[in-house]
């Protein structure tokens, strides 16, 4: 004999049956925690589809009262095969709105393509952008204008910068 006391039979068998319980045991979590995992993973596909289908039929609706207006709006040359959605920064670039009127019209954000850990891109709709613009600035020439008035404010800001800097190199 070793060191080691013999098992009897008796002691083998409780031994056996016990791993077989607890195997059976752990089978059975297994089989529990997938089929969980499955039933969430159905319901998130559910809810998904739902919120799919709500927002396809709310942007059906918006996209229908949006083509009825756009056949009768002006566009401008830059609109022109243009994608039907804006950045927020030509938003408020080309069409001339304040952060205050983007946060009341609705976007669809995007992954940015550039980086995809910064934040999201906000994508407007150019037709409720354009609408917006044209209401706030008097219509299209009004629009425009304030893009003339924007671009010469710049230029003179530039012109003004530039001759601040020649002036300290002439000294």
């Amino acid at each position: 004999m070793s060191g080691k006391p013999e098992l009897t039979d008796e002691q083998r068998e409780r031994i056996r049956k016990s791993r077989e319980r607890a195997m059976e045991l752990r089978r059975k979590r297994l089989e529990q925690q997938k089929v969980e995992q499955e039933r969430q993973a159905v319901q998130q596909r559910n809810e998904m589809k739902m919120r799919n289908s709500v927002s396809v039929a709310k942007s059906n609706v918006k996209k229908n009262n949006y083509e009825e207006e756009d056949e009768n709006v002006e566009l401008e040359d830059f609109e022109i095969g243009a994608s039907q959605y804006v950045t927020k920064q030509d938003a408020k670039g080309k069409y001339c709105l304040p952060d205050g009127t983007l946060e009341v019209c609705e976007y669809t954000e995007k992954d940015n393509p550039r980086q995809s850990k910064w934040n999201k891109m906000k994508l407007y709709n150019r037709s409720e952008i354009r609408r917006r613009a044209r209401d706030r600035w008097g219509g299209l020439e009004g629009l425009q204008e304030e893009r003339r008035r924007r671009e010469n404010k710049r230029s003179e800001k530039d012109m003004a910068e530039g001759y601040r800097l020649f002036k300290k190199q002439k000294k």
